[in-house]
């Protein structure tokens, strides 16, 4: 026993830092007793450090101390043999005397959150009344005043000038103020949609209508007697919408317009290139007031005339191996030549300058015939006219408003149609039934060749003197003095003019797709080519005026011409049969000639 007092003893100087062995000390239960001299030097020094006894008592109330700051959850512990049958333990007779232990902080701060959390969910349950889909009074009281606002609307109309700016472009005419039905504006939204988005991509393939109107044709039999599915009926072979779908999906042809490379048309991009000149053999000695393809001749060798003021008229055959051979020419000595065009896909050409007769001359036979005048008529000048696309209508512009017909065959008057102001530009549509003209009052007149008739008349926005006209199967365009070109939707023209004929003069108001302001000077030429999707733009005044504008975007091609081009002046130009050669004359007497490498097969 004594031994292990010793060792407790040194065990107790390690730990407490005693100075020497404890000697004649004891331990009774847990305590060590002090010797009577270490009691003796305590009592002559009170800063003397503890004794091995008191620093075991305070170890030991420290730790009962420490027990007291913490509340121990025993609820998941199992109950031994040791608890007795009242349940209380240590912890509960330490309670009961009086002594309560302190509580964790963050076990305050969870069942704070808990009892709100529990308010929060009793507020939530006390405020539903209804369903969580039914709307509350407020809610509901919200919609009826967007109904009543709608309601109000819809009586009132649509105003096309207090909206957004891009509503001002579904106005029938610029004074138009009033608002229209709701109708009236789903109505021209269609007619724009149509007018806008749908001229990139045509869709009148869709149209059941034209479906029926051409029919296709497989084997060179019709599709509509060729055998149909199984199942089929004679009721439904009778409906219209299956032949149309029959069609569309029997034929393996694009149901999109393309080149004879089989390739859409890149719409800002123009691959050109320059070959020799048309009129390389034999230039003009003067300006090249007047080309022309054949229109029946070869796509890959074609005929072009030309003529000017040197009274010459030349014809030559398209072929860059040969460098293009002059075929024929003539000379015609009283007549300074300012306009020429071939009568349709025959051989004769017909000649006119600033003299009161006109020439007709037949490149098969070689006769030149006269024409002294036009009956009826004191035209001093007759230095401008345009032919049919068949050769059967002539049309010269006349004084004082009046365009003169004259039959292509007779070569005799046939009748005149009467505009207000001056001719400027006079063209004829691709079928020939109807004929255009403008001239300085700025409105553009639509008349038929049958009844004589002006079947629609609308005033062009530019608002100056109009200068020139063309027309293809799908647009129109109109060129001003003041160098704008505008484009017009004249897809469905044709049928308005048709409603003209029989109820009179079909005056509208139309506004155009899009005003071209690329050329600074007079809009003197214009020229779609075969299938529509290029028109050429020039003028005489302004060196290099030349465009080429993409159609069915409305885009100026960027990179041709260049400033390094070599135009000059340009006074007349034309697309060959195919549009596979653009030939451009210039003042210096030459006829540029540009392949257009998209229109040729690869």
């Amino acid at each position: 026993s004594e031994s292990k007092l010793s060792e407790e003893a040194a065990l107790t100087e390690r730990l407490f830092g005693g100075d020497g062995a404890l000697s004649g000390g004891s331990v009774i239960g847990g305590v060590t007793e002090t010797s009577s001299a270490a009691a003796a030097w305590m009592d002559d020094d009170e800063d003397a450090p503890p004794t091995t006894a008191e620093a075991l008592t305070e170890t030991t109330n420290n730790e009962k101390d420490d027990s007291m700051l913490f509340a121990i959850d025993r609820s998941g512990e199992e109950v031994t043999d040791d608890v007795d049958e009242g349940g209380e333990d240590d912890g509960d007779e330490d309670v009961s005397h009086g002594q309560q232990p302190l509580v964790n902080r963050e076990s305050i701060e969870e069942n704070d959150e808990e009892s709100m959390e529990e308010e929060e969910a009793d507020e939530n349950k006390a405020s539903m009344k209804g369903a969580a889909w039914q709307d509350s009074e407020s809610d509901s009281d919200g919609d009826d005043s967007e109904n009543e606002s709608n309601d109000k609307r819809t009586k009132k109309g649509v105003s096309l000038v207090d909206g957004p700016n891009r509503l001002k472009k579904l106005r029938r005419y610029r004074d138009e103020t009033d608002p229209v039905s709701v109708k009236e504006y789903e109505l021209r939204l269609r007619e724009r949609f149509v007018n806008t988005a749908s001229v990139a991509a045509r869709t009148d393939w869709a149209d059941v209508g034209l479906a029926q109107q051409r029919p296709a044709e497989v084997d060179g039999e019709p599709l509509a007697k060729k055998k149909r599915g199984y199942g089929s009926s004679s009721e439904e072979e009778s409906d219209d919408e299956d032949d149309a779908a029959q069609t569309i999906l029997e034929s393996n042809a694009s149901l999109f317009a393309t080149s004879s490379s089989g390739q859409t048309l890149p719409p800002t991009l123009l691959n050109v290139v320059r070959t020799r000149d048309g009129n390389l053999s034999d230039p003009n000695n003067s300006v090249v007031s007047a080309l022309q393809f054949h229109p029946g001749s070869d796509e890959d060798n074609p005929l072009l005339m030309t003529a000017g003021m040197d009274k010459m008229l030349r014809f030559f055959r398209i072929d860059e191996e040969e460098d293009n051979p002059k075929i024929h020419g003539i000379h015609f000595p009283k007549m300074p030549i300012t306009c020429a065009s071939f009568l349709g896909d025959s051989g004769s050409v017909v000649l006119s300058g600033r003299r009161p007769f006109f020439y007709v001359y037949d490149a098969l036979s070689g006769k030149i015939q006269k024409v002294p005048s036009i009956v009826g008529r004191t035209e001093r000048s007759l230095e401008k006219f345009s032919v049919s696309r068949d050769g059967k209508m002539i049309a010269f512009m006349g004084n004082d408003g009046y365009v003169i017909l004259v039959d292509g065959k007779t070569r005799q008057w046939v009748g005149d149609l009467k505009m207000n102001g001056s001719v400027r530009a006079i063209e004829f549509e691709e079928g020939g039934e109807y004929v255009l003209g403008s001239g300085s009052d700025g409105d553009v007149y639509r008349w038929h060749i049958g009844s004589r008739r002006c079947v629609e008349r609308f005033h062009n926005e530019d608002g100056t003197i109009t200068s020139s006209l063309a027309v293809s199967s799908n647009f129109l365009a109109v060129g001003a003095e003041s160098g704008v070109v505008n484009l017009y939707n004249d897809r469905h023209a044709p049928s308005l003019a048709r409603g003209g004929s029989r109820l009179g003069l079909a005056s509208t108001n139309r506004a155009p797709l899009k005003s071209i302001m690329n050329l600074t000077t007079s809009a003197d030429n214009l020229r779609f080519n075969h299938d529509g999707d290029i028109l050429a733009m020039s003028t005489k005044r302004e060196m290099n005026g030349l465009k080429l504008l993409h159609v069915p975007t409305a885009t100026v091609f960027s990179n041709w011409p260049t400033s390094k081009t070599p135009l000059k002046y340009v006074w007349s130009m034309d697309f060959s049969p195919g549009s596979r050669y653009l030939a451009v004359g210039n003042d210096h007497g030459k006829c540029l000639l540009y392949r257009l490498k998209h229109y040729w097969d690869e």
